[in-house]
């Protein structure tokens, strides 16, 4: 397939590996499982038929070296960019480099003399998600841009609109029966825009509350009733006004200096709590975002309670610092709740904050807590995805772009970065690998996905994500009333337009 942009000797060498990865693909499943006995000896009519596919190889093999010959590429370059942007997401760049490897070591058994080669950078703290896309548009404003770009699944609205991502349908369904038909499909629906996909899923998670079990138990629990809690949370018997009420207790009690942590910087856990409240982000018939008054009412409200009533949350929490005000506070039990994401489990551990033994005699996770009773409980996910970019296809490289991108969408490699940075499976396959089913934390948390929403896909979403927490920093802060917090945040929203937000009660 030649695609608009693409030059001569680089279609030619994709449209030749993307034959013999298909066909390979194609021959390992239609091939005849093993016999649970082996015979003997091979039926003659078996030997018969190995040895004429072996020459149809060999020829296919001496075609694709004088093809690859006379195309002239020696090296194609891939800039990839990606982001944790904690450390142990460090696989969402090597997997390319694995896979550009292994790429290239079939290139060389082939006698071919062309090479991929990766030029990638993997963006880490202090480097934070708004600091990590300025790059991207600065670098693409001057010509520079990856041709590989990871990111989060809401900004698919806002780059595709403004051109700087091409749609991926035609390779989805050229490459489906490769991989792409064990994506878990839900994960379909955050990467479309506009009827298009715009993207290829690379991680999801889910975003839960931990809380410490050794605290809980100096309060006067009992083991039982600590067990219990998650599945209470489910049923709704145990409300945020709950959480507010056990935080209270254990930071009256000297048992914990701070109640309740969340993140410290711009993000969308806090988002949890106002679909706790029974509130809308997207409406998927009329394509846009939703704000639903009466529940970012009482969301502000909480917040509000939960600095100046309740005094479990820092008033200087959204300004602080992720060791000092997150990470080492919890790790260290000094707090009893934080509302985070599972890939924490992965970077305490790796950090030495934590062993995987003490995480998981001292730590317990739960969905986030309905906001009273009748409503649910409720996690978010945030699945980061691989684009490729316009310059990509201007440089003529946004084919072998996405071959690799296909080759690094494989269940081993997913597992592996999975485990180790603890995020949820993409693929059925990933979660019957051997690694991924024995660490029991991932399993653990799977059933939350069924309670978690998608952050919107809308141009015009992180707009309203930023009115949103300047809001909520403002309340924490106390220079906010929750009064004056709702009518601040609905004269933002209202400023979006109504083509892009629905305002409900």
């Amino acid at each position: 397939m030649r695609r608009r942009g693409a030059s001569k000797p680089i279609t030619v060498f994709v449209a030749l590996v993307i034959g013999i990865l298909i066909g390979a693909v194609i021959g390992y499943a239609l091939s005849p499982k093993a016999p649970a006995v082996a015979p003997s000896a091979a039926p003659s009519a078996d030997l018969g038929k190995l040895k004429a596919e072996n020459e149809q190889l060999k020829a296919k093999v001496e075609e694709l070296k004088k093809k690859l010959a006379s195309a002239g590429a020696k090296e194609i370059t891939i800039k990839i960019w990606t982001i944790g942007p904690d450390p142990p997401s460090e696989y969402r760049l090597k997997n390319f480099q694995i896979a550009a490897d292994m790429l290239n070591k079939w290139l060389a058994a082939l006698g071919s003399e062309v090479r991929v080669k990766i030029d990638g950078q993997f963006f880490v703290r202090p480097v934070e998600w708004g600091e990590y896309k300025n790059k991207f548009y600065l670098a693409y404003k001057s010509g520079k841009a990856p041709d590989i770009y990871l990111t989060g699944h809401e900004d698919v609205g806002f780059l595709a609109a403004n051109g700087y991502i091409i749609p991926l349908d035609d390779y989805i369904k050229e490459y489906w029966d490769v991989v792409y038909y064990d994506v878990i499909p839900t994960l379909w629906e955050a990467v479309k825009y506009q009827g298009k996909i715009w993207g290829v899923p690379q991680d999801t998670e889910a975003r839960p509350i931990y809380f410490r079990k050794d605290v809980l138990k100096k309060l006067g629990w009992s083991d039982e009733e600590i067990a219990q809690l998650p599945e209470k949370v489910k049923r709704g018997e145990f409300t945020l006004k709950d959480l507010l009420e056990v935080a209270k207790q254990a930071v009256d009690k000297g048992l914990v200096e701070r109640g309740i942590l969340h993140r410290v910087k711009e993000g969308y856990d806090y988002f949890q709590f106002y679909l706790a409240y029974g509130g809308r982000l997207w409406d998927p018939k009329s394509g846009k975002m939703v704000f639903t008054k009466s529940a970012w009412r009482k969301t502000l409200q909480w917040f509000h309670d939960a600095v100046w009533k309740y005094k479990v949350i820092s008033p200087t929490q959204f300004s602080g610092d992720w060791d000092k005000d997150f990470h080492g506070p919890f790790t260290q039990g000094k707090a009893l709740f934080l509302s985070g994401g599972t890939w924490h489990k992965g970077e305490w551990v790796s950090k030495g904050l934590l062993t995987n033994e003490e995480f998981n005699q001292n730590v317990g996770y739960m969905l986030h807590p309905a906001g009273e009773p009748g409503k649910k409980p409720v996690t978010l996910s945030h699945p980061l995805i691989y684009t490729i970019t316009k310059q990509a296809q201007e440089r003529g490289v946004a084919d072998v772009a996405f071959l690799l991108i296909t080759l690094v969408t494989d269940p081993h490699l997913n597992a592996n970065h999975a485990v180790q940075s603890s995020h949820l499976a993409i693929l059925y396959s990933e979660i019957s690998d051997s690694r991924y089913r024995k660490e029991p934390f991932l399993a653990d948390v799977a059933y939350m996905l069924d309670y978690t929403t998608f952050i919107p896909n809308h141009p015009k979403w992180g707009d309203y994500s930023r009115i949103v927490f300047n809001v909520l920093r403002g309340v924490e802060s106390g220079d906010l009333t929750p009064d004056q917090a709702f009518n601040e945040l609905l004269n933002g929203i209202k400023g979006l337009g109504s083509d892009a937000v629905i305002i409900e009660d």
